[in-house]
């Protein structure tokens, strides 16, 4: 993901050498945070938040990339999209996020297609804290939906629940992954 650590580095009147020994690490972690080569986890924030005597909205920028479409009755492998747009980043988020477009109806009247959902893609798997909560999930046929998780019938696989279509049994996942943040399909015209 891109972000505006070099700029705040510079500003700051640090090299990539300087920086990387005051995270105790090196120059080349420096250079793959700035290329994005490395997720911008909260925990980096964090610490270079600290460092750098600045916000992680100043580390972050205020852009999110929109990356594709995601399934809510339809299905969608966002990865096939490229970067359709950038929007603004949700007020109380930090951390490497991406948008996804919200395609379908099977998620109304919660999610309206349009809207743009923002999730954070660091693991594959599924962590079983995500169960109940409302996620993207890739399945390992391919197709990414937007789906409240639950447990399947066994160990392994998940049942993928809609507001308002037939549930989705058993499937198997490639990841899944919470939704941090929505902007309505009517907000995204104010940007």
């Amino acid at each position: 993901m891109a972000n505006r650590l070099a700029n705040v580095r510079k500003k700051a009147g640090l090299s990539q050498q300087k920086l990387g020994e005051l995270l105790n690490s090196g120059r080349s972690t420096v250079t793959k945070l700035e290329r994005g080569e490395i997720p911008m986890t909260d925990r980096w924030l964090d610490r270079l938040s600290l460092i750098l005597n600045c916000s992680p909205a100043d580390i972050l920028g205020e852009q999110v990339p929109v990356v594709g479409r995601i399934g809510a009755g339809g299905s969608i492998a966002y990865e096939d999209m490229g970067i359709d747009e950038m929007v603004p980043r949700p007020p109380e988020t930090s951390g490497d996020l991406i948008g996804l477009e919200v395609h379908g109806e099977s998620m109304l009247p919660k999610f309206d297609p349009g809207d743009i959902i923002y999730i954070s893609r660091g693991n594959d798997g599924v962590d079983p804290k995500d169960l109940g909560a409302i996620c993207a999930c890739r399945l390992v046929t391919g197709e990414t939906y937007l789906k409240q998780l639950l447990k399947g019938s066994r160990p392994g696989v998940y049942t993928l629940r809609s507001y308002n279509a037939a549930d989705m049994d058993d499937c198997e996942l490639l990841w899944a992954t919470p939704i941090r943040a929505i902007t309505p399909k009517h907000a995204r015209q104010y940007h």
